[in-house]
């Protein structure tokens, strides 16, 4: 991997983020749970690294690292606790999306403080009833003089009740198509009208703040407007690109952690007087894990690759995002089987693995949303 895709820079920005990780996180990795959630102050500890910035120019106190650099970052982190990962992944997304469509002045008053870690990232797309289907969106944002008036509700959105600004999708035409009528708004907190709930809890992935957003009646500034008003579907489909290699990333990342407890719980158990790293059935169990997480990782940098020389990735980060979820959840599966009962209690990590897993199939496009797109761009005629 390192000689295909990895530079002297990547190498070095590796070394260093490992030693990051080992002095800020390494000794706090397992703590995060439902009842102790990831706190602002890690997120924008991460942020003072120089950790949120790689896809924000060095301009707005980015790093300008690039997309392998990002995925690479995503993936060692992940590697630790990816509700870790998960909570800094909105303010990547809203990085990207500030820096490509906002304008100068936008950038220049909230693109650094996101990239420093200062302020903390929300994206709020997903509703009841418009999760897959992101143009279903009921959401609306009313012209009103020089602001709009924003009534609605969103669902599933990370870093709910930390974050500093939430990225809000909104219908600001509702007589046309609502790909032709869609604007996002940048809202901070306690902005009025803003309302915060948190009512669930998460099956994995449970150090992350997750809830719901309540709009009544806020009042946004037309400054806050992100690109063209009506243009936001099309920079949302640009993001999700990004999305998608993030949560690969994320992904995978969790499949080497696993894949790692596996081979060391294999070296150091015994039944019947043998490691069970012995048996055949579980040197077959390590060769499918190992053999899965290097096609998805594969499949993650060549994207990423594609994506730095400037091409479409459409069809590439849904085969990634497809494949990284799905051989997370078998690689984590299979690791829980290697240690045996122990491996479904929680006293060994392989539990929570599988659980924040199965997330991933889920969030960010479901696997069979990402096989559709994967199925229209083969069709399409050339």
């Amino acid at each position: 991997m390192n000689n295909l895709f990895f530079r002297e820079s990547h190498i070095e920005l590796k070394n260093k983020l490992l030693k990051f990780l080992s002095k800020e996180i390494d000794a706090i990795k397992d703590r995060f749970n439902s009842n102790n959630k990831v706190t602002a102050s890690l997120i924008r500890k991460i942020g003072q690294g120089g950790y949120i910035g790689p896809l924000i120019p060095s301009k707005y106190s980015g790093t300008d690292a690039g997309l392998i650099a990002h995925c690479l970052i995503t993936e060692e982190i992940s590697k630790l606790n990816v509700a870790i990962s998960v909570s800094r992944t909105p303010c990547i997304l809203d990085g990207y999306l500030l820096n490509k469509y906002g304008n100068e002045q936008q950038k220049e008053k909230y693109l650094g403080k996101i990239a420093r870690g200062e302020k903390i990232c929300s994206i709020c797309v997903t509703e009841e009833g418009a999760g897959s289907d992101v143009a279903g969106i009921k959401t609306q944002a009313i012209k009103s003089g020089d602001s709009f008036i924003l009534n609605g509700s969103k669902k599933f959105i990370t870093n709910v009740g930390i974050a500093d600004y939430y990225f809000i999708w909104a219908i600001t035409d509702k007589n046309v198509n609502p790909r032709n009528g869609m604007s996002v708004f940048l809202v901070e907190k306690d902005t009025p009208g803003l309302e915060i709930e948190n009512p669930y809890g998460l099956m994995g992935i449970q150090g992350v703040w997750n809830g719901i957003i309540n709009l009544k009646d806020v009042k946004v500034s037309s400054e806050n407007l992100i690109g063209d008003q009506g243009s936001a579907y099309l920079s949302l489909m640009d993001t999700f690109n990004i999305e998608r290699l993030t949560l690969s990333s994320e992904c995978n990342g969790i499949s080497s952690a696993a894949l790692e407890a596996a081979k060391s719980y294999a070296k150091e158990h015994s039944q019947f007087n043998k490691p069970l790293s012995s048996f055949q059935l579980t040197k077959i169990k390590i060769a499918e894990m190992a053999t899965k997480l290097r096609a998805a990782r594969l499949l993650v940098y060549s994207t990423a690759k594609l994506a730095e020389s400037n091409l479409n990735i459409t069809k590439e980060a849904s085969m990634a995002k497809s494949f990284s979820s799905k051989s997370a959840l078998d690689i984590t599966s299979k690791a829980i089987q290697i240690h045996g009962g122990n491996g479904y209690t929680d006293n060994f990590v392989v539990e929570r693995y599988m659980r924040d897993a199965r997330f991933f199939q889920i969030g960010g496009g479901t696997s069979e949303i990402q096989d559709l797109i994967i199925a229209r761009e083969e069709l399409k005629g050339k």
